[in-house]
């Protein structure tokens, strides 16, 4: 049986080793991937429905895109920082709109951001700066840059089963 411990030593050994070998076009193409899937989870939902809170659930999914959508854009601010500057920025979370296709925006823009920024920083600049995941421990900025794959998809699949909850 896997307990919460193993799985988050799976996923701590996979930012690692993934982080390490793949270009940074390949990871940036990886989190992509996981910013298109959660983009399409909170645009299956029905509008009419995305301020109400599923049966069984402690979230509504707009609670749910907030959360994930501030979380990014906080974390590639960070990674943005740290890859030129070696520096972790001060700032926290961003305050967000109350509508499904601003937050998707606002996230779209930073994420381009964190892209443009982590194309023109060395792979190997500042891996020493590590900053504090609560699961998963210290992480340098590639660690994090991958990670927003993970917490995208995470949240993609509990917005599905949000709206499969709906019927």
């Amino acid at each position: 049986m896997t307990t919460p411990t193993d799985e988050f030593a799976r996923i701590r050994t996979y930012l690692q080793q993934q982080a390490g070998e793949k270009s940074t076009e390949d990871l940036i193409l990886r989190v992509q991937e996981g910013m298109d899937e959660l983009a399409a989870a909170a645009r299956s939902i029905d509008a009419s429905r995305f301020a109400t809170l599923p049966p069984g659930e402690t979230w509504s999914p707009m609670d749910c895109l907030t959360h994930a959508a501030a979380s990014n854009i906080h974390v590639a601010q960070q990674v943005l920082y740290v890859a030129h500057t070696g520096e972790l920025p001060i700032e926290g979370e961003p305050t967000l709109p109350a509508d499904r296709e601003q937050i998707l925006a606002r996230q779209a823009e930073a994420i381009a951001s964190l892209y443009e920024h982590v194309r023109d920083a060395r792979p190997d600049a500042y891996l020493e700066v590590k900053w504090p995941h609560p699961f998963f421990g210290d992480l340098n900025w590639r660690e994090w840059l991958l990670f927003l794959r993970i917490h995208c998809r995470d949240h993609a699949r509990q917005l599905t089963a949000m709206k499969d909850s709906f019927g």
